[in-house]
């Protein structure tokens, strides 16, 4: 899955940022991921790129399943978890949503368990980004 950031993927799409979450959160909920956080970039850095930055959200899900898996291989990857998904507008008025790519960190993991499950949530996420883009490609 193509994009301009080496540890994460997503891209550009033609729907508003209310729409984009309520999209995002159905999508995620369809693929067994519960979000258990959400902040926003007025929360983490106040008001410091109001008027730069459009809104912006930080959603931290998991998928109970796979968490189980990984967590049973290798008890330190709470480091990992959460899956970071970013939906943020754009000047145009549409969004940007950004996944972390949970592949990204295999390179560090020496446990074949906890690699095969972060293969696994990896094709799951994609899957989110790959049904928002037939319906909303930019």
């Amino acid at each position: 899955m193509a994009s301009d950031c080496n540890y994460g993927f997503g891209a550009n799409f033609s729907i508003g940022y209310e729409e984009a979450l309520v999209k995002v959160e159905q999508l995620l909920a369809r693929h067994g991921f519960k979000i258990y956080t959400r902040l926003t970039l007025q929360e983490i850095v106040g008001g410091s790129l109001q008027g730069k930055i459009g809104r912006y959200v930080i959603l931290g899900a998991c998928n109970p399943e796979f968490a189980r898996e990984i967590f049973a291989a290798d008890p330190d990857i709470g480091l990992q978890i959460p899956c970071n998904i970013i939906i943020y507008e754009r000047p145009n008025g549409r969004c940007r949503i950004m996944i972390k790519d949970p592949a990204r960190i295999m390179d560090l993991i020496s446990n074949p368990v906890a690699i095969e499950a972060a293969i696994k949530v990896k094709e799951q996420l994609e899957q989110v980004i790959d049904d928002l883009k037939s319906q909303y490609r930019f």
